[in-house]
């Protein structure tokens, strides 16, 4: 019994799982806004995509960057977005927008950043949204 929440323990804390609440949060967050998520964790191209949304007739392609608060780290979840990601997104991205069968009327690049308390990872401390916050 132990042992299992120990093990469980662990997987809660891993950056794995980390992100995977902060990409369950944002999906919950961009609903509350009115978005439609379609997909999650979509592979296409050269990376991957965490979430695809429809905002109206616009087509969301949403990266989303969770990470602990700590007074040591200086930079945003935005300013971890370097240009190297930047640019296997929008591959991806274009990727995914040619396999579509239909076209949609435009093309968004969204970023989600969802700030976890040091103390309480449970707990998002803070949800921020960039509409745009991407150039595709």
């Amino acid at each position: 019994m132990i042992r299992a929440f120990l093990a469980w323990r662990r997987r809660w804390d891993s950056p794995k799982g980390l992100g995977r609440r902060g990409e369950r949060l944002a999906a919950r967050h961009l609903k509350r806004h009115g978005l439609r998520v379609l997909a999650r964790n979509v592979r296409s191209g050269p990376g991957e995509i965490d979430l695809i949304a429809v905002d109206g007739t616009t087509l969301v392609f949403v990266e989303v960057k969770s990470y602990t608060s700590c007074a040591a780290v200086e930079a945003t979840g935005l300013e971890k977005l370097d240009r190297r990601k930047q640019t296997a997104l929008r591959r991806s991205c274009w990727t995914f927008a040619r396999r579509l069968r239909c076209h949609p009327e435009s093309v968004r690049g969204d970023v989600v950043v969802v700030e976890f308390s040091r103390f309480s990872r449970r707990v998002p401390h803070e949800i921020r949204w960039y509409p745009g916050g991407i150039d595709l």
